[in-house]
């Protein structure tokens, strides 16, 4: 089988026709159906009649914008999430004209968070063909694209649309050949999504003006060899805004725990344990609770209720009383609703054994999570496991890293630990390491490029 001729014939099937977003990574034969069918109808002609509008006003806001100010267009799929809107909330805040184009709708709480960061937003572009004309009739200085795991799509399909003077900054999360190696990420994803996103990353790597990344620095430069690259790369985190003074506490009495984040059930079958430690979840949740403490879940974005079941069987069976559950909330929110516990949770157990990760997901990741919880000014745990979290927090003395082994001995480790003091070095972290400090950074990466 010809690899590059079938992921190629498959970005072209995806970025020329019109399939709505929401069905990248179905397979070939399902696009080409989805497109037939849509052809067969005026479904097309009546988007772009409803879509007239509000696309019109956008590109006009954009040149009148543009006429004498630096421009950046920012390109989300799903969503914007929290760590673009910070990097757009900056740029903004130094002078630069800021936009948005969204390919799905977005929610209320989302269209709450986003306008502090841009000027102008335009969302539920659905198709490519339709986000094509609108790149075709702008021209920022840059274009700054999220790039998510399995849909890389988005970042290859703006290096070869846009004009010669714009800069491309693709903004990586997760890396897909960084998070597990070919093989193992079939065992669980079809052939063309892996294929595609492998091929799709190459490109970015290969074309992009700049790229900002999460995970230590000298790991992404590691890994960026295969592609020959080592230019213009930054690693920029989820870098506080808010400077909280929380509540004192000594380690006497309960402890109250929080967690954040996406809850993977642990017998799910299409999450082995090899691909995904978080199934590890119940394992350092129920150790927790069975020590006595607290744990407070804030549900994730994503994740259905049959998805999440799981945590509510774990509460309603096993811990009523200790273990709480809440609806999740904007980041900022979601901050000053978290700052009154007493540890941020990012520990999940881990079978080094079984892992298929990669070593560049040990050696270097990082969760933004873990900023999160620094911003609401709690000492985090993490897994022992992960070099750059465990490096996180020893080296400023902002929390502490666990093996998976060591969970039952959790009360033991943190009698060790002070956590008002724990919470002052926190608060002396975000002060040397927020978004504002930042900033210079930042502004430097794009001048540049």
């Amino acid at each position: 089988m010809n690899i590059q001729k079938n992921v190629s014939y498959r970005y072209d099937l995806l970025t020329k026709n019109y399939i709505p977003w929401r069905y990248l990574n179905v397979n070939n034969d399902t696009c080409k159906q989805i497109f037939s069918e849509l052809d067969k109808t005026n479904a097309v002609d009546e988007f772009y009649n409803s879509s007239k509008s509000q696309i019109d006003n956008f590109i006009e806001n954009f040149r009148s914008s543009s006429k004498n100010n630096k421009t950046i267009v920012y390109i989300t799929g799903d969503k914007c999430y929290p760590m673009l809107l910070r990097q757009a909330r900056l740029m903004k805040n130094n002078g630069f004209k800021t936009f948005l184009i969204n390919m799905n709708p977005l929610k209320i709480n989302d269209l709450e968070s986003l306008r502090y960061s841009f000027i102008d937003i335009i969302q539920n572009c659905t198709f490519f063909p339709v986000l094509g004309q609108i790149i075709d009739k702008i021209n920022p200085n840059y274009f700054h694209v999220q790039c998510w795991m399995w849909s890389y799509y988005l970042g290859k399909f703006i290096i070869k649309k846009k004009k010669k003077i714009s800069k491309v900054i693709c903004d990586f999360y997760d890396v897909t050949g960084m998070y597990s190696d070919r093989k193992s990420l079939k065992i669980i994803w079809d052939d063309f999504i892996v294929d595609q996103d492998l091929e799709n990353e190459k490109f970015i790597f290969k074309n992009a003006d700049g790229i900002i990344h999460r995970y230590k620095e000298k790991v992404f430069l590691e890994y960026s060899k295969r592609y020959n690259r080592s230019r213009n790369i930054l690693e920029f985190q989820q870098y506080p805004i808010k400077l909280l003074k929380t509540p004192k506490k000594t380690n006497n009495g309960k402890l109250k725990f929080v967690f954040c984040g996406t809850l993977i059930p642990p017998n799910d079958v299409n999450h082995p344990k090899e691909l995904f430690n978080a199934t590890g979840l119940i394992n350092a949740f129920t150790s927790i609770l069975e020590l006595k403490h607290e744990l407070y879940i804030y549900l994730p974005i994503n994740g259905s209720q049959e998805f999440n079941k799981w945590i509510y069987d774990l509460r309603d069976i096993f811990f009523p009383e200790t273990l709480k559950i809440f609806d999740s909330l904007p980041l900022e929110n979601l901050i000053d609703e978290i700052s009154h516990y007493d540890f941020g949770i990012n520990i999940q157990k881990i079978d080094m054994e079984s892992t298929k990760l990669s070593e560049f997901s040990y050696k270097g990741a990082m969760g933004t999570k873990n900023y999160t919880y620094l911003e609401a000014g709690l000492p985090i745990l993490v897994n022992d496991e992960y070099l750059y979290c465990k490096e996180l927090v020893e080296k400023h003395n902002i929390g502490l890293a666990i093996k998976s082994k060591d969970f039952s001995d959790l009360d033991l480790i943190l009698k060790k630990y002070n956590i008002s003091d724990l919470k002052d070095n926190v608060r002396k972290f975000n002060i040397n390491n927020n978004l504002y400090e930042k900033s210079k950074e930042l502004l430097e990466f794009y001048k540049s490029l």
